[in-house]
């Protein structure tokens, strides 16, 4: 094999912008990944509280009458939650992409100024598990053997959790990495201002002159990952009608014709 070719760093500034991206993006993983977690951990329990009810003949009957004349069909509080191998493939998958958005931060922080560079206790663990989890289709590796070595207390696939906090490989709690991120966010724009460049607010219209027009007066600024989830009880729980599954079908098919390199 040939010698790799020389790779010229990018500029700092332009790597500190990036950065401010991907402290964006892991705030927006860690909430997914919590979200999804404790969802799992919901779909758990309710399926146990339905294996109890079953089993306890005694006062089977009476509760499931009591659930069933208390809420309604697909109402949260009956144990009516399914833990699906689906429901624990995002979760898996939502933390392993919040440990690939954690290690673009932490190679973002290198190149920070060394008065501003920010720490957080245990980033080698959650570095050494972003690089378990990219090789994913290898057995063993430097990596993984670096990790059971100086960290033998870590869950390479785990985590614990309590109802308050989750700990990433066991050890690392999401709270940490939640403190530490603004933190960081604080030190790239300083770099960046202190470089002389403009950085918008997160919450500043991208069209210039925009958010300085005066109607409407009420405008909506949101990050879309931060709307509220649809509760239970308004989800969906008929089968989509052929004619609209035959008309969706339709529009994709005509979509991927039109792709002649596929």
């Amino acid at each position: 094999m040939g010698k790799k070719p020389n790779v010229t760093p990018a500029p700092d500034n332009v790597v500190w912008r990036r950065g401010l991206r991907w402290v964006e993006g892991a705030q927006m993983q860690a909430h997914r990944f919590e979200t999804v977690f404790f969802e799992l951990q919901t779909a758990l329990e309710d399926a146990r509280m339905r294996a109890l009810l079953i089993d306890s003949s005694e006062n089977r009957a009476s509760c499931m009458e009591q659930y069933d004349n208390d809420y309604e069909l697909f109402d949260s509080r009956r144990p009516v939650k399914v833990p699906t191998p689906a429901l624990l493939m995002q979760a898996m998958t939502e933390l392993d992409l919040l440990i690939v958005a954690i290690r673009n931060v932490l190679r973002a922080q290198v190149r920070l100024p060394d008065q501003l560079k920010t720490s957080m206790a245990d980033d080698d663990v959650l570095e050494l598990l972003r690089n378990v989890a990219e090789h994913w289709d290898e057995d063993g590796g430097r990596s993984i053997n670096t990790l059971t070595e100086k960290h033998p207390d870590v869950l390479v696939d785990g985590v614990s959790f309590t109802n308050k906090e989750i700990w990433i490989g066991g050890k690392v709690p999401l709270s940490r990495i939640r403190a530490w991120l603004p933190r960081v966010h604080h030190a790239l724009v300083s770099s960046l201002e202190y470089a002389g460049e403009l950085v918008r607010d997160d919450m500043a219209s991208l069209v210039a002159g925009d958010d300085a027009l005066s109607w409407p007066p009420g405008r909506l600024r949101y990050r879309y990952w931060r709307l509220p989830v649809v509760d239970v009880k308004d989800w969906p729980t008929t089968e989509m009608p052929p004619e609209v599954a035959h008309l969706i079908q339709e529009r994709f098919r005509g979509l991927r014709e039109r792709d002649v390199a596929d």
